[in-house]
C-alpha cells in the first residue's frame, strides 16, 4: 500500500470509532419508593470550591442544573434540579462526593404495635392496651415547629435498617 493509502485509512478508522461516553457515578436513592424526579442533593468533598462560590456555582451549571439552595452549614453542597443523565454526570465529577435523588417520607396516623415509647398509653385511658397509637386529627393546632435537620440514616436500627 503506499503512504497516502496508509494515511488514508488511518484516518477513515479514527473518524469512525464512536465517541465515549461521559463517565457516569451513582445516584444514592435513584428510583426508590417516595423518589422525586429531577430533584437532587449534591455534597461536594472536601477539597471542592464552596457550593456558594462562583467556582462552586458554575459547578452546577456545567451540568445544565438549576440551582434551588446552596448549603454551607452541614454541608458543602446543593439541592439541584437536573435531569437523571446530567446527575449521574455529575456524580461522576472529581468535585462531587455524592449525589443524592430526593425522597418524600409520610408519617401514618395509625402506628400498629407501635416502639415502647408509651404512646399507646397517651392515645388512650383504659386498660387493656390496643397495642395501636393514632395520632388525633386536631394534635399541633396553633404550634409553629422549625425544624433543622442533616437527614434520616434510613440503615439505622430504629426505622427498621
Amino acid at each position: 500500500l503506499s503512504a497516502a493509502a496508509v494515511a488514508a485509512l488511518a484516518l477513515s478508522t479514527v473518524v469512525a470509532l464512536p465517541a465515549s461516553a461521559a463517565p457516569e457515578g451513582v445516584i444514592e436513592n435513584a428510583g426508590v419508593a417516595g423518589s422525586v424526579s429531577g430533584s437532587y442533593v449534591v455534597t461536594l468533598k472536601s477539597g471542592a470550591p464552596k457550593a456558594g462560590s462562583a467556582a462552586g456555582k458554575a459547578l452546577a451549571k456545567k451540568y445544565g442544573a438549576t440551582i434551588d439552595r446552596t448549603y454551607a452549614a452541614a454541608l458543602n453542597g446543593y439541592a439541584l434540579r437536573l435531569d437523571e443523565g446530567a446527575a449521574k454526570r455529575l456524580a461522576a465529577d472529581p468535585a462531587v462526593a455524592k449525589v443524592t435523588q430526593d425522597r418524600v417520607f409520610t408519617a401514618d396516623a395509625t402506628q400498629s404495635n407501635p416502639p415502647s415509647w408509651g404512646l399507646d398509653r397517651i392515645d388512650q385511658k383504659s386498660l387493656p392496651l390496643n397495642r395501636s397509637y393514632t395520632y388525633p386529627d386536631a394534635a399541633g393546632q396553633g404550634v409553629t415547629a422549625y425544624v433543622i435537620d442533616t437527614g434520616v440514616r434510613i440503615t439505622h436500627q430504629d426505622f427498621g435498617g
